[in-house]
C-alpha cells in the first residue's frame, strides 16, 4: 500500500543560520481553535496565526511553531495590551468554579498557560530547519531515502496522522506544491558509505522565498 513509511515525524526546528546567529523567531496573536503541534508550518490568516493550510505555495508560511496550539475560545485571548498583562485565566485549562468569586478559576497543577500568541521560528532564507524525509505516495525503502543527489531540489511539506510534517518527496513540482529547498542531510544519519543514508533520513531545508509570507 502506497503512503509514508512513518507514523510519526519528528517536529520540525532551526538546527543552524547562515549568519552563525540565534534563528529570528516571533510571537504573533493565536486564531482561535488551534490545536496544532509543536513543529507545525504556521500561517498568519487577517494577522493571527494558524496551522498552514499545506496547499498554498505562494507567501504562505511564516515559520515553525516553537509551541503547541492553545486552542484559544478567541481568537488572542489573554493576549497583553500595550504596556498591559496576560489577561486571565492564562491556563489553558480550567475547571468548576470558585465559591463566592464568580470571575475565578480552578487551574490544575501543572497546566500550560498561553498569552494568547503563538510563538515561531520564521521562515527566513538566514534560517536552516531540519525535518524528515519520507514519501506520501512511497512504496520501496528508495522512496523513503534522501539522496546526495537530491542538495538542491524543491520539496514540498506534507503532515502525517499524528499532526506532524515532513519533507515529502512526492512533491516535486516547483511552483505548484513546493515549499522548501533542501540543502543537506544530517550527516549522523549516513550510512559506513560517505554520501549514502539511512531510510527516513533527517534533511536540511530552507523555506523558498517565494513561499515564505514574512519577507524581511
Amino acid at each position: 500500500m502506497a503512503g509514508p513509511n512513518l507514523t510519526y515525524h519528528q517536529p520540525i526546528s532551526a538546527v543552524e543560520t547562515t549568519t552563525g546567529l540565534t534563528p529570528l523567531t516571533s510571537a504573533q496573536l493565536e486564531a482561535a481553535g488551534q490545536t496544532f503541534k509543536m513543529g507545525t508550518p504556521v500561517e498568519l490568516v487577517a494577522g493571527f496565526v494558524q496551522a498552514w493550510d499545506g496547499a498554498t505555495v505562494a507567501a504562505a508560511i511564516a515559520g515553525f511553531s516553537l509551541i503547541p496550539g492553545s486552542n484559544l475560545g478567541t481568537a488572542g485571548k489573554g493576549a497583553p495590551g500595550a504596556f498591559g498583562q496576560v489577561g486571565p485565566p492564562t491556563a489553558i485549562q480550567t475547571y468548576g468554579n470558585v465559591p463566592n468569586q464568580p470571575s475565578a478559576f480552578n487551574i490544575a497543577v501543572g497546566t500550560p498557560t498561553t498569552d494568547g500568541r503563538t510563538l515561531f521560528e520564521n521562515a527566513v532564507g538566514a534560517s536552516i530547519f531540519e525535518a524528515t524525509f519520507d514519501d506520501s505516495t512511497g512504496t520501496t525503502a528508495a522512496n523513503y531515502t534522501p539522496t546526495q543527489a537530491m542538495i538542491g531540489t524543491q520539496f514540498g511539506l506534507t503532515i502525517d496522522a499524528s499532526g506532524q510534517w515532513y519533507v515529502d518527496a512526492a512533491k516535486v513540482t516547483a511552483g505548484t506544491n513546493t515549499v522548501v529547498t533542501m540543502v543537506g542531510i544530517n550527516p549522523i544519519d549516513q550510512t559506513a558509505t560517505g554520501g549514502v543514508y539511512i531510510v527516513n533520513a533527517r534533511v536540511r531545508f530552507q523555506v523558498l522565498p517565494t513561499a515564505a509570507q514574512i519577507v524581511l
